[in-house]
């Protein structure tokens, strides 16, 4: 095998080595050769058994020693262990978690990258936690209400962030719309042409002020399309979303399906906000509309009063229910019933029009 193919062979190799490497096993390999209560200190305060964390406060008392004292145990065992970066398990964990950064391009949200590695997995979770905590090469930095907790391998990095994401949040006050990825990278590659659009879309997701929503669009944080706190907001995201009429028990089931919320959404709750809400039209038998599309609130006599006023001149019956069926979902002989009312309209000869 030439130098080419043993390279990367080698390349190969280490790949598969990270994939399958263990963090708690790294972790437990390192604590190995420390005393036994300061395995057990630190095992407990970075809860590398898969439990919760614990506070100095609560380790001490189970001890019997002070907070400080506490604190000085796990000083000394995690400068014991920073000594070792060495260690082929510590490089390799190391490496990893450096390496998942990078595929993000430098920087990742710390609940996405421990996500990525660890999944559910809660031993290692809190042992690629631990890892973070004695590698000098993970920097870990947040800016609130700016930038969400985040892991990365330079500090300048966080810099572009903050400028990128006053930019995201113009382009969105400016636009007053939810975006999808395309949109959102395109306007902010079009002021920052420096950056890749895999470069713009890693960065939009450590922003604080700026998420993307359930149907995959972009905006605000604090917008309703983006995190919709009431029964009242998430029907206007479905509809808005289905650009369509549906019936209050499909607004429902889309409520539910798309996780807008943590409960089980009722069908009758949902028809007692839809008929609150001036926002929706009732068209039909249980079916609801947006009034931003055209809709209008009234009876189908009221509708047909509003057709007829608009046109100005009689209209033929298939012209009234052609109209009618843009705005209303009701059955044919509903709308010819109300036509003859003789209150209201007047037949001549094959067309309708109002009564003066």
């Amino acid at each position: 095998m030439n130098n080419n193919g043993q390279r990367g062979q080698k390349t190969i190799d280490q790949n598969n080595a990270l994939k399958e490497l263990s963090f708690f096993d790294a972790a437990s390999h390192l604590l190995s050769d420390l005393p036994e209560r300061s395995q057990e200190i630190l095992a407990k305060r970075f809860g590398l058994s898969g439990e919760k964390p614990q506070t100095l406060e609560k380790i001490g008392r189970d001890y019997r020693i002070t907070r400080e004292r506490v604190r000085q145990i796990i000083s000394d065992a995690l400068r014991r262990i920073s000594g070792k970066q060495s260690d082929e398990k510590f490089k390799a964990a190391e490496e990893k978690i450096i390496f998942t950064i990078h595929e993000n391009d430098g920087i990742i949200k710390e609940q996405e990258i421990l996500e990525k590695l660890g999944g559910k997995d809660k031993k290692e979770i809190n042992s690629i936690k631990f890892f973070s905590a004695i590698s000098d090469r993970v920097i870990i930095e947040e800016i609130e209400k700016i930038i969400e907790k985040s892991w990365m391998v330079s500090k300048e990095i966080m810099e572009k962030a903050q400028e990128l994401s006053a930019l995201s949040e113009e382009i969105l006050q400016i636009e007053k719309n939810l975006l999808v990825d395309d949109e959102i990278i395109e306007k902010i590659s079009s002021k920052k042409s420096e950056l890749t659009k895999k470069q713009i879309a890693s960065f939009l997701k450590v922003f604080s002020k700026i998420k993307k929503n359930k149907f995959e669009k972009w905006g605000l944080a604090h917008w309703p399309e983006i995190n919709p706190k009431g029964t009242k907001e998430r029907i206007h995201l479905v509809l808005k979303e289905n650009e369509k009429p549906l019936h209050f028990s499909e607004i429902a089931q889309l409520i539910d399906k798309h996780n807008l919320s943590k409960r089980k959404a009722h069908p009758q709750t949902v028809h007692n906000e839809l008929i609150k809400d001036d926002r929706f039209v009732l068209i039909g038998r249980g079916i609801y509309a947006l009034k931003e599309w055209g809709y209008k609130q009234g009876t189908i006599k009221d509708v047909l009063k509003d057709i007829l006023a608009k046109s100005g001149k009689p209209m033929t019956k298939d012209e009234i229910m052609s109209e009618v069926m843009k705005i209303r979902k009701v059955k044919k002989a509903t709308v010819l019933i109300n036509l003859n009312n003789e209150n209201s309209f007047v037949k001549i000869n094959n067309t309708y029009a109002l009564k003066k």
